[in-house]
């Protein structure tokens, strides 16, 4: 048993945290991916429409839009789908990584 008022990291509730988010996070994927594979849009890794997309994303939400007319995911599993893909595009460069 551990002391009185500390506690032991149980990843359990991360791992559950994880696997809800990687569900939600494929109806954007596949989104764009039908997108880009139809040539409607450039490679997500170079892609510089995600911090507009973001606050589109945002707007359609705060006007009462519940699910993307394309995707039918919710407007803010849009918006988080493209906030990571700015910071993987910004950690990535820093750090010499493959945006191509």
């Amino acid at each position: 048993m551990g002391e009185v008022g500390v506690s032991t990291y149980d990843p359990s509730e991360q791992d559950e945290l994880l696997d809800i988010f990687h569900e939600m996070l494929k109806g954007p994927t596949r989104d764009g991916g039908s997108k880009r594979a139809a040539g409607h849009k450039v490679p997500w890794k170079q892609d510089p429409s995600h911090l507009p997309a973001v606050f589109s994303h945002l707007n359609r939400y705060m006007h009462g839009e519940k699910a993307d007319p394309d995707s039918g995911v919710h407007p803010l599993i849009h918006a988080a789908w493209r906030c990571l893909a700015i910071a993987w595009q910004e950690t990535s460069s820093r750090k010499g990584g493959d945006v191509r």
